[in-house]
């Protein structure tokens, strides 16, 4: 047998005799053939292809462990998310337990989700995405049996991230705090444990004075108030898995303390902290910081000590302490919510209780009950003000003028009284005038 590029040389010097027209007319017609030939197989193809790859199907099996044989005529659904509409389709297993989806679109737009549920226990896989190159996914249910041993859970990693609160919440000390858990599942069956009077997946511990909790991904995440518990419903399946949660949290004097309890034994601690901001962990197992740019921010990433592990039960001290030093990288002239807060909380950490409680509680001074007399004591800051050096003193003199700022903004919104404003305004001008004359007395030095 010949190749087409043998052939067509053989013609030429078969040919080679009747002129160069001649043969140039023949291989012409040889190539064009050829070329019609290999148009229509690959039309052929194309259509096969389409015709067997158009399409895909989610199928699996729904064991029963505890009593180790599959679930016959057990309701298996399929969520379709598309861009406009969710869409529901519902089988059953077979004798079997096998159960399929078919002629689902392979468009990598759209995505899945397969769920059942047994004995009052919901079984889910998500974002599930058909393809071309993945036209057919296995998804198997084990269902019915569970470990409770808590020596099984391990978390990983605990992230946290430290950021501004919402555009709309007020600038009275709160910031978002993001939550991100990784944990893992040792057993080779699904993790359950009871909380109340309910059996739940797994649930963690959160600081108390957590607002405006919202789980990542997940529903099946949610927060019990009456326990300050984050709970995920479903069973923790075995292997590795991902939490995350964000909240609004409050700075209380000198210190942001996401503290806690711990339900899980854990590996390490990670704070994520934008650069400038000045809060550092106070705990001694937290080394020197790494420095990032993620997403445009510059953090500072502390990380737990590789070599102490958290054990279950034990309360962890997670408080960030508000440092000048830390935040020598702030702008005196920046107006972020985030800015604000955090040359505020700087002075509140060197200026004292009733400064600090004038200031995070600010927000609850208009529903509170005002004292009928004025405390006209103010201490003097000479003292303190003398041990810091010129770089101390001038972010003290601008989160000072902020201050002002803000409770003029709070007096004008008629957020406060005119006697509370008039008080705080008078002791806080006292103070920056203090602060003027220390810096004077230092450049004249």
């Amino acid at each position: 047998m010949y190749t087409n590029a043998s052939y067509i040389m053989r013609l030429k010097t078969a040919l080679t005799k009747m002129g160069n027209s001649q043969f140039d007319s023949i291989t012409a017609r040889c190539v064009s053939n050829l070329l019609a030939i290999a148009l229509i197989f690959f039309s052929v193809l194309s259509v096969l292809h389409a015709q067997t790859a158009e399409q895909g199907d989610i199928h699996g099996t729904v064991i029963d462990r505890k009593l180790e044989k599959p679930l016959v005529s057990h309701p298996v659904t399929l969520t379709i998310h598309k861009a406009d509409a969710v869409e529901t389709q519902e089988t059953t297993t077979d004798e079997n337990g096998n159960y399929r989806f078919g002629d689902l679109p392979l468009d990598p737009s759209v995505h899945y989700t397969v769920s059942t549920t047994h004995d009052g226990t919901d079984y889910i896989e998500k974002d599930l995405v058909l393809s071309t190159w993945v036209p057919n996914i296995e998804i198997n249910f084990d269902v019915g049996a569970f470990t409770d041993d808590n020596a099984q859970i391990l978390v990983k990693s605990h992230t946290f991230i430290i950021g501004p609160p919402p555009p709309d919440h007020a600038p009275d000390g709160a910031v978002t705090v993001a939550e991100a858990i990784g944990l893992e599942n040792l057993s080779h069956l699904a993790f359950r444990t009871e909380h109340g009077s309910q059996k739940v997946g797994v649930h963690l511990t959160l600081p108390i004075g957590v607002e405006g909790f919202q789980p990542h991904l997940s529903a099946a995440l949610t927060m019990n108030p009456d326990t300050n518990q984050a709970v995920l419903r479903t069973p923790l399946p075995p292997g590795e898995s991902q939490l995350g949660y964000n909240y609004i949290f409050h700075v209380e004097r000198d210190k942001l303390d996401l503290s806690r309890r711990l339900n899980v034994n854990t590996m390490r601690f990670y704070f994520f902290v934008p650069e400038g901001i000045g809060f550092v962990p106070r705990a001694k197992f937290f080394g020197a910081p790494k420095r990032e740019q993620i997403h445009g921010t510059v953090y500072l990433i502390y990380e737990s000590n590789e070599n102490k592990t958290f054990a279950a039960g034990e309360t962890i001290d997670l408080a960030l302490n508000v440092n000048m030093r830390a935040a020598r990288g702030a702008l005196p002239t920046q107006t972020s919510n985030l800015g604000q807060l955090i040359l505020i909380a700087v002075a509140a950490a060197l200026a004292g209780g009733f400064f600090v409680a004038a200031l995070f509680k600010l927000r609850a001074t208009k529903n509170a009950a005002e004292p009928d007399t004025e405390d006209t004591s103010t201490p003097p800051d000479a003292g303190w003000l003398r041990k810091l050096n010129s770089d101390d003193r001038e972010h003290v003199r601008v989160a000072r003028l902020e201050f002002i700022t803000h409770l003029d903004d709070k007096y004008e919104k008629q957020e406060i009284s005119e006697r509370v404003y008039k008080r705080l305004r008078r002791e806080q001008t006292e103070r920056l005038t203090t602060l003027l004359e220390e810096q004077k007395r230092g450049n004249n030095a």
